[in-house]
């Protein structure tokens, strides 16, 4: 069976979806800052990489009798250096990307639960003005029935100009009635805006191949793969 809607039970579902609101509102300034943060994390990790890699070029290169000892140890301490910077921002990336899917799961979840009862409050405010219209209606068909029963039986002016004056009283009672009704319903609730776009990152950008480790580039070999970064 169809269950009636009051006012009391639409101002319910009206708290519920404001409550939803507020929780995407909150996730989506949350969503805001990670894509900052790991924007920057994934910016220092890409030229941690590309620095890494680069000392990495210069220290095969290094030839005796070109390359004194001397010489190959500053750029061995430079690329120990460059590995060990570009280690310590693949652990930040890491966890900065964990926080950002965990954040990012949140805001989805949090959009999608907005939406539901957004819709279902809409719903309900269109079945509570449906039944005020409604009441409204069986309101002003009881006024035009109990007029015309009166002017059917009235056979003095009196009694015709009394039925008139009843039923303009019921008419204008009920319009009262209505808007009253209607005000109490409220404006429309505000739509959730639409969520951001996530294209901060790609995940296939930022999983590294084999072709992409520091020290590993064309077609150089195992002999010229130094330490690996962390997976």
């Amino acid at each position: 069976p169809t269950v009636s809607v009051t006012l009391s039970t639409y101002n319910a579902q009206l708290v519920t979806y404001k409550s939803a609101l507020a929780a995407y509102d909150s996730t989506t300034v949350t969503i805001k800052i990670q894509v900052i943060a790991f924007g920057a994390a994934v910016q220092i990790y890409k030229t941690a990489y590309e620095t890494a890699n680069e000392n990495y070029k210069a220290l095969i290169k290094a030839t005796a009798p070109t390359t004194t000892p001397a010489q190959y140890a500053v750029l061995l301490a430079a690329y120990n250096t460059a590995l060990t910077a570009y280690n310590n921002a693949t652990v930040v990336f890491k966890a900065q990307l964990s926080t950002f899917k965990t954040a990012e799961q949140n805001y989805k979840l949090a959009y999608e639960t907005v939406v539901k009862s957004y819709k279902a409050t809409l719903e309900m405010r269109h079945d509570l003005l449906k039944t005020i219209n409604t009441g409204f209606e069986v309101s002003i068909h009881s006024a035009n029935t109990v007029f015309a029963t009166a002017i059917a039986a009235a056979t003095t002016a009196e009694q015709k100009l009394a039925a008139t004056t009843v039923r303009q009283n019921a008419v204008s009672a009920a319009i009262v009635a209505r808007k009253a009704a209607i005000d109490a319903v409220g404006d429309k609730p505000v739509k959730p805006i639409k969520p951001i776009k996530l294209d901060v990152y790609n995940d296939s950008d930022y999983k590294l191949g084999k072709s992409d480790k520091p020290g590993k580039s064309g077609k150089a070999g195992k002999s010229d793969e130094p330490v690996k970064p962390i997976k």
